[in-house]
């Protein structure tokens, strides 16, 4: 039996209802012989889906980027201050007379921070903004039919934005550096860009991981979007953002790679800068729990999001307005 997706089931389920009774074999078959069973795909059915619905994904992206920023008179102008203030203000911190981190071969810190911050806030805000996906496009949620996988996913655009934005400040401080101290923060080795590549892809992957699974729970409580507000400093500090992998021992260093997140970062800056460390065991557990919260959350997202989503209406007032009234940046 070939599977069908909701939007097609749902024309089929209409068109048998608008049917006359037919009679086959003896058998009258009517309305009420008629039985509508959840569609629930698996894993793969979902990413099926996605591909026949792929048209979309550029039309949720721009829908989800405008909700971000349309409230602000300046616009996206405000993502560039975004991206950088708390980048500047961490370099007088950590880089400065606070606690003068050294780095690897003593590249500048506030290069070091950028590429670590690469990585971390490519992390932070895809999934901050895949957390609020099915708030900030309820209307869609409530109103349309199609894979909602494609609301964490692709509603995300403000994030990968973001992070365009710290592609293009790498490239111009590897330039200054160069031009001022004769130095080439950088290694052209096409298997460390990859490893890089790789990193970037795993923060990710495991930020819309996690978006699969609360997406659809913010959408019924928002107290999983505070949660996750008040975690982010934490997992912050827990993740080699700010500082070299290799000044933690023992306890601390396990503790460290323990976190799915660090080696990916670490991966982002050997590629990109040639310092920090991976070690492989570090790099197959990261690789792996990024698969697992990655799938599980499509699961989740094919069993209980759709009967989630349905519960907006009540849970944020009614009306089906897409206003994040209470729309912050603490994330």
């Amino acid at each position: 039996m070939r599977a069908i997706g909701e939007t097609e089931y749902q024309t089929q389920a209409t068109e048998l209802v608008s049917a006359p009774a037919v009679r086959t074999e003896g058998i009258a078959l009517s309305d009420s012989s008629i039985v509508f069973i959840p569609y629930r795909p698996s894993p793969l059915g979902v990413l099926r889906d996605v591909y026949r619905h792929r048209g979309l994904i550029w039309s949720v992206a721009v829908a989800a980027f405008a909700r971000a920023t349309k409230k602000f008179r300046l616009g996206a102008t405000w993502i560039v201050f975004n991206t950088f203030m708390s980048l500047i203000g961490y370099t007088l911190i950590f880089g400065g007379g606070v606690f003068n981190v050294s780095t690897p071969n003593h590249m500048p810190y506030f290069l070091y921070l950028l590429v670590g911050m690469m990585g971390w806030r490519l992390f932070q805000e895809t999934l901050k903004e895949s957390t609020r996906s099915f708030l900030r496009l309820r209307k869609i949620v409530q109103e349309f039919h199609f894979p909602l996988i494609l609301l964490p996913t692709a509603g995300s655009a403000y994030a990968l934005f973001q992070f365009v934005l710290y592609v293009v400040a790498y490239f111009i401080c590897l330039g200054y550096y160069w031009a001022t101290t004769g130095t080439l923060y950088a290694q052209l080795s096409p298997k460390l860009l990859l490893m890089s590549i790789g990193g970037l892809g795993l923060c990710l992957a495991f930020a819309w991981g996690v978006g699969l699974w609360t997406a659809p729970l913010t959408a019924w409580a928002r107290d999983v979007r505070m949660v996750i507000n008040f975690a982010m400093p934490f997992y912050m500090f827990l993740t080699p953002v700010m500082y070299p992998i290799e000044r933690l021992h023992g306890a601390m260093r396990i503790l460290a790679e323990a976190n799915p997140l660090s080696s990916a970062v670490e991966m982002a800056k050997v590629g990109l800068l040639g310092a920090g460390a991976v070690r492989v065991d570090a790099a197959i557990w990261s690789i792996s729990a990024t698969f697992v919260i990655l799938v599980s959350g499509m699961w989740f997202m094919s069993r209980y999001a759709h009967s989630l989503a349905k519960g907006m209406k009540n849970a944020y007032g009614g009306g089906g307005d897409d206003t994040d009234t209470d729309d912050d940046d603490m994330m």
